[in-house]
């Protein structure tokens, strides 16, 4: 091997090394990025539970409203009363099955 083989061979043996340091930090930012979606769909979901939560509660309260209002608004708690009937129906057939 000449001298020029030698400097092409190191030459080429400090790109696989630069290439492979680049190569480990990209995996380690994949892994990290990987890791904050992993957090992010964890919180989206907790926040889609939430909510969930809160448009019952919202419901609920609308409901309580009807029945403070008196008899103006009776035929809109009745169907929210027969709604909320029919769910619970359809969750004890689901029960029972």
């Amino acid at each position: 091997m000449t001298g020029e083989d030698l400097l092409l061979i190191k030459d080429l043996k400090a790109r696989v090394a630069e290439f492979m340091a680049l190569y480990e930090s990209l995996e380690l930012k994949n892994s990290k990025l990987n890791e904050e979606i992993l957090g992010l769909k964890k919180q989206i979901y907790s926040l889609e539970e939430e909510k969930v939560k809160l448009g019952q509660k919202y419901e609920n309260l609308r409901m309580a409203k009807y029945y403070e209002s008196g008899f103006e608004d009776n035929q809109i708690a009745k169907q929210k009363v027969n709604k909320l009937l029919r769910e619970i129906d359809k969750c004890i057939a689901l029960l029972n099955k």
